[in-house]
């Protein structure tokens, strides 16, 4: 396309904590379909000035340096490289470092040969992403190259900037998918996910260790919802209030309407998808015109929270080790550039996730008075994502017990 614009088939917007995962392990089952390459939530564009430093032309190598190669082969060769990309997203030990390797794609001249894992990705002389040339999905003979759809997918993509930067670089064309929860369990859900992670304040981490993690829940959410200034700072610190900026859907899609048009935005919800996975899978390779692929599979639940801090100051070491992890292997990507040294360092990963973390065993519901909290927040949001959506959200938003 010519102009500035860079062109990806569609990129999942998110919310973090409603099936964005999931979505990401069915979408990379289908050979048409060409996802970010190691790297689900990418950090380009939610971590500041990183696109301005290292700019747009570093997206395009080091996320789809394979692209053209892979758009050259038929779809039983893609099945067999993609085999090969792995993911590392939620909770990452060594058995997802180990199946992470890069992409050996095969060689369209040479079938037969792969490029070496180590491989630095290809450079092009374009920092275009050109979907559109593949955009029109007709039958091909069997054996020989079939249309490919490249797409991002990244739950974090409702954080300050993010819209207007992908306004900039994206043409409206773009297909966006924003996948929603009830505000309230997505809430309770990142609480969770977060104090592990070392996301929310030691104070909090200290109170959920203590009483367990409804009644701490309780107290974070009265400490933020009922304090004036709080409550106000949500969305313009959104990362300082995790928890509850993401679950402002309409006020980030809202943002995204300045750049892209309505009609080319699907808005999913989490549980009528957790419900009929495989039918609202289809719905969204219909709104991509993506042809169906028969040979997917279905009722893939992943990243689903499964172990807490240790203490609180360990979840401060597992946050500034989640930041040396995503500079050395995102930004730097030295698991191609120095693959000994990244090994040792996923290692090391491995062995301070492990000491710092232990299995979740709190499975306390959040408690009635906290929901009842939780909904009067989102109530306006809820009533513009109806307007947004043009129909009813699923009738378990916003009850009044828990």
């Amino acid at each position: 396309m010519k102009g500035n614009k860079t062109e990806l088939s569609f990129i999942c917007i998110g919310f973090q904590k409603c099936g964005t995962t999931s979505l990401y392990d069915l979408l990379k089952q289908h050979p048409g379909i060409y996802l970010t390459e190691d790297v689900k939530e990418l950090m380009f564009y939610r971590v500041p000035l990183v696109r301005q430093i290292i700019g747009r032309s570093w997206y395009r190598k080091r996320y789809f340096g394979h692209l053209e190669e892979a758009r050259r082969m038929t779809p039983d060769e893609r099945r067999r490289a993609s085999e090969n990309v792995g993911l590392l997203t939620g909770r990452r030990g060594s058995a997802a470092a180990a199946g992470a390797s890069a992409p050996a794609f095969s060689s369209a001249a040479s079938p037969g040969k792969n490029v070496p894992a180590s491989a630095p990705a290809q450079a092009e002389s374009s920092s275009v992403i050109d979907l559109h040339a593949a955009s029109s999905v007709s039958r091909r003979p069997a054996g020989q190259p079939a249309p490919l759809y490249p797409g991002e997918i990244n739950a974090g993509l409702g954080f300050n900037g993010c819209a207007r930067l992908l306004g900039k670089d994206f043409s409206p064309k773009t297909k966006l998918i924003f996948m929603m929860r009830d505000p309230a369990d997505r809430c309770y859900s990142a609480y969770k996910y977060f104090l592990a992670l070392g996301f929310l304040p030691m104070s909090v981490v200290a109170d959920d260790k203590k009483r367990g993690h409804a009644a701490a829940f309780d107290s974070y959410v009265r400490s933020v919802l009922l304090n004036p200034r709080r409550r106000k700072e949500i969305m313009r610190h959104r990362m300082k209030y995790l928890c509850f900026s993401q679950g402002n859907y309409a006020y980030c899609i809202q943002e995204y309407l300045r750049y892209f048009p309505r009609e080319n935005m699907n808005l999913v919800f989490f549980e009528e998808f957790v419900r009929d996975e495989e039918r609202v899978t289809k719905d969204i390779l219909d709104f991509l015109q993506i042809p169906q692929d028969p040979d997917m599979t279905w009722n893939v639940k992943s990243n689903e929270t499964n172990f807490r801090a240790a203490s609180p100051f360990r979840s401060k070491i597992m946050y500034l080790l989640q930041g040396t992890y995503y500079t050395t292997f995102e930004f730097l990507n030295m698991k191609r550039s120095c693959p000994g040294f990244f090994r040792n360092f996923m290692a090391f990963y491995d062995w301070t996730m492990d000491k710092c973390t232990r299995p979740e065993t709190d499975n306390s519901k959040m408690l009635p008075s906290t929901r009842k909290l939780l909904n009067r927040y989102y109530r306006s949001q809820i009533r513009q994502v109806e307007e947004l959506a043009g129909r009813s959200v699923p009738e378990r938003w916003a009850r009044k017990e828990g």
